[in-house]
């Protein structure tokens, strides 16, 4: 049973491995490209010795935003092994009636599962932890990148938080599952792919938006014209506020007349510090990474036992 099941896994195996291979390839290129501007550019030494890499960011910013945002395309890759191992796992043997001359057999059910789902869970987990280095090894450079006021590519940035840690393997495994209990129910490939895709869009854009909710945000305060004290750590800033003496959110465009009236930012900076006015920023802290990562990936790994546990009792249960 167990030489079956590889023999039927090695196409998704194969075309698993062709897609890591071209993502390295982009991979190679970018970074280098990407490395190489930095030190050309002085924005790496300009990084080193902590100085204002302001002008520096925005142009390797304008120079590979593209690329940045091809990278986020590639969240779809766990999303791709769900609905192309999962969906049809179960779902075109029951659809072929294949599985009849398998369940006929003194194997029975419950190892032709084992086997099926234990390979390809194994695979899919295998793949997930082969992209997570690569695009942790991709990020590092621009992962040094902090400056208050621009992107930042903190490993809690939500474009980058997909990418590193546990969680991406926590996707590849929910998707996994969520395609394989599809197909049992189902029986039927396409609506079972179908079925994979929508609800791994739609429980990760959730998850995610709940993610800044893991726990409570911190807060801090600094005058007008003084340095951020966490500017360079890699948090995750969820809000960037003015407040007024008493405390009082107040937007710069409610400002007293008297300052907005000044002559540069700095002097501007000067008059509403000396009325008690004061940044105050609403964040995630640097030091949460782990603790969310675990969070996050506890709660796909609860989905996906619910859904493989769900497909064993539906094909050895309903389906006997």
């Amino acid at each position: 049973m167990t030489r079956l099941a590889w023999r039927l896994a090695r196409p998704n195996i194969l075309s698993s491995a062709l897609l890591l291979a071209a993502v390295a390839v982009f991979a190679v290129l970018t970074r280098r490209a990407m490395t190489g501007f930095m030190h050309d550019s002085g924005l790496g030494a300009c990084l080193a010795g902590g100085g204002d890499c302001g002008d520096l960011v925005q142009a390797f910013d304008l120079r590979f935003d593209a690329v940045t945002t091809a990278v986020k395309l590639l969240n779809v890759v766990p999303m791709l092994i769900g609905v192309f191992w999962g969906g049809p796992l179960i779902a075109r043997e029951l659809e072929q009636g294949t599985h009849r001359l398998v369940w006929t057999q003194s194997h029975g059910r419950g190892r032709w599962l084992a086997a099926r789902l234990g390979l390809h869970l194994a695979g899919a987990a295998a793949v997930a932890a082969a992209f997570t280095e690569l695009m942790t090894w991709w990020f590092e450079p621009i992962e040094r990148i902090r400056v208050q006021g621009t992107v930042m590519y903190g490993r809690l940035d939500p474009n980058v938080f997909d990418f590193r840690g546990i969680v991406p393997i926590a996707y590849a495994v929910f998707a996994f599952a969520v395609g394989a209990a599809a197909g049992a129910l189902l029986r039927r490939t396409v609506p079972a792919m179908a079925v994979t895709l929508v609800t791994y869009l739609v429980t990760t854009l959730l998850v995610r938006v709940w993610r800044e909710h893991f726990m409570a945000p911190l807060r801090s305060r600094y005058a007008f014209g003084a340095a951020d004290p966490r500017a360079g750590k890699g948090d995750w800033v969820l809000g960037h506020d003015t407040v007024n003496a008493a405390g009082v959110l107040s937007p710069l465009s409610e400002v007293p007349a008297a300052c907005a009236a000044q002559a540069d930012r700095a002097a501007t900076d000067v008059c509403l510090g000396g009325l008690g006015y004061e940044w105050a920023d609403t964040y995630q802290p640097i030091e949460r990474f782990w603790t969310f990562q675990l969070i996050e990936s506890g709660i796909f790994a609860g989905l996906a036992a619910a859904a493989l546990g769900l497909a064993v009792w539906w094909v050895v249960r309903r389906l006997a």
